[in-house]
C-alpha cells in the first residue's frame, strides 16, 4: 500500500510539473536532484531495519495519513481552481501561487526510492551512486512532464486525471489509517514488491496512451457526437 501511494504522488507530481514552463520545470528538476544529492549522506546512514521500524510505528504511519490527506485536498482545491481558471472563471491569486506547491511527500518518495537504490547497487561507490541517483531524478521530472504534455496537450485533462490521483491519496490515508490499527506487523522477508508497481505504471502510461490516440484520431478525422 504504501508503495502505490507513493507511486501516486510520484506521478502526481509529474502531472503537476507538465503545466509549468520550461524554465520552472527545470529548476524543479534541478533542484530535487540537488536535494537527493545532498541526502545520500544520511541515506547510507540508514538500513533496511530503521526503514521497516519506521512503517511498523502506528504513531507515525498515522501523521503520515495526516499528511497525505491535507495535501491531497491541497491539490483538489488547486485543481479545481485552475478548472475553473480554464473556462473563464475568476480565481483567488492564493490559489494560482499555490499551483506551484509541490508537496512535501514527494521529498518521502525521493528518500524512498534513494534507501531502495542504494541497499540494491551496494558494489557501487556512494558517492557515484549518489551522483547517478540525482541524475536519473533530474531526467525523471524532466522527461516525464514534458512526454505527458504532448502526449495529452489538453490542460484540463491533465488538471482531472491529477485530480484522481489525489482522490487516490485520499483513499491510501483513509486505508493507513485503518492497517495503524492492527500494527505492528510481524516481519516479513526483506523484499520489493515490484509487481504491483509495475501493473500501476503500465496501466497509466497504457491509458495515457490509448488516449492520446484516440485525441488524434478526433482532431484528424473532425468527429462529432450527435446525441
Amino acid at each position: 500500500m504504501i508503495q502505490l501511494i507513493l507511486v501516486l504522488i510520484a506521478l502526481s507530481s509529474c502531472f503537476q510539473f507538465s503545466h509549468w514552463r520550461l524554465p520552472a520545470r527545470l529548476l524543479a528538476a534541478f533542484s530535487l536532484a540537488v536535494i537527493t544529492y545532498l541526502s545520500y549522506p544520511w541515506v547510507i546512514e540508514q538500513s533496511r531495519e530503521s526503514l521497516e521500524n519506521w512503517m511498523d510505528d502506528s504513531l507515525k504511519m498515522q501523521q503520515l495519513a495526516v499528511v497525505l490527506v491535507i495535501e491531497a485536498v491541497i491539490f483538489i482545491l488547486v485543481d479545481l481552481a485552475l478548472l475553473k481558471k480554464q473556462f473563464g472563471h475568476p480565481v483567488k491569486k492564493a490559489l494560482k501561487v499555490a499551483a506551484f506547491y509541490p508537496g512535501l511527500l514527494l521529498l518521502a518518495v525521493l528518500l524512498y526510492a534513494q534507501m531502495l537504490c542504494f541497499y540494491t547497487f551496494s558494489e557501487i561507490d556512494f558517492d557515484q551512486l549518489g551522483v547517478y541517483f540525482s541524475l536519473v531524478v533530474f531526467f525523471i521530472f524532466m522527461g516525464i512532464p514534458a512526454g505527458i504534455g504532448w502526449t495529452i496537450p489538453e490542460g484540463y485533462l491533465r488538471m482531472e486525471l491529477r485530480y484522481i490521483l489525489s482522490f487516490g491519496q485520499v483513499l491510501g490515508g483513509i486505508v493507513i489509517t485503518i492497517f495503524c490499527q492492527k500494527l505492528p506487523y510481524p516481519q516479513q522477508e526483506n523484499s520489493v514488491e515490484w509487481q504491483p508497481f509495475l501493473i500501476v505504471v503500465g496501466t497509466s502510461f497504457t491509458t495515457i496512451f490509448f488516449g492520446w490516440l484516440w485525441s488524434k484520431w478526433k482532431q484528424r478525422t473532425k468527429l462529432e457526437w450527435k446525441f
